[in-house]
């Protein structure tokens, strides 16, 4: 039993420390940039040896797809949760996504310059591919089979869906470009006047 309790305890402990590391990654890249982020720099942020990041990750790419997997999880967990409090109304959910959207970028600063950064440099690029890719696609599903169940039209549900996801792309780059003067009012106010059109055509027609 004492062996069983101290293997959970080292597992427990790893864990834990590679959840340190991995937060330590995406301050690195907000800092430093990924060119900028090493093992060395990660290793000072988290305040531990460099031979402990060894340990964990035998790589800088193999700890940025860590980062990068933990940054979409944060993000998947957080909407999930806003949709959970909205009303299930499809239209309330599409609405709770966008605003959840706006507000997340401006909250959570240093994943949106993670991401930022991966998409901008080619072998960040590669590595987001592999493990946000899945994720995004879904994304643009899940808002097309909102839109749809609203409008019945899934050619629109289609367009109005890329033209939501196109909002939201930009909004975190006006966030990440320009942190303090960002809005995070004026962005969603932006996304009512595509998302209108949708509320209006379920209100009954005047007699």
């Amino acid at each position: 039993m004492a062996k069983v309790k101290d293997k959970d305890l080292r597992r427990e402990r790893g864990e834990s420390t590679r959840r340190i590391l991995i937060d330590a990654a995406v301050v690195s890249v907000a800092q430093n940039g990924l060119a900028g982020t090493t093992l060395n720099s990660v290793a000072g942020i988290a305040n531990v040896s460099r031979a402990l990041v060894g340990f964990h990750f035998e790589s800088k790419d193999q700890l940025l797809m860590a980062a990068i997997a933990s940054s979409i999880d944060i993000y998947d967990a957080s909407l999930r949760a806003a949709q959970e409090r909205a009303d299930p109304e499809p239209i309330a959910q599409l609405w709770a996504t966008v605003q959840h959207d706006v507000g997340f970028g401006a909250k959570h600063g240093d994943i949106l310059s993670l991401w930022c950064a991966a998409w901008g440099e080619a072998r960040g690029l590669d590595l987001y591919r592999v493990v946000g890719l899945p994720s995004d696609h879904k994304y643009k599903e899940e808002i097309a089979d909102a839109i749809y169940t609203i409008t019945g039209d899934r050619a629109e549900a289609m367009r109005r869906a890329a033209g939501i996801n196109a909002l939201i792309f930009g909004v975190w780059l006006e966030c990440h470009l320009d942190p303090e003067g960002f809005k995070v009012q004026r962005a969603l106010e932006a996304a009512k006047a595509i998302i209108h059109p949708l509320i209006a055509s379920q209100q009954p027609s005047p007699a």
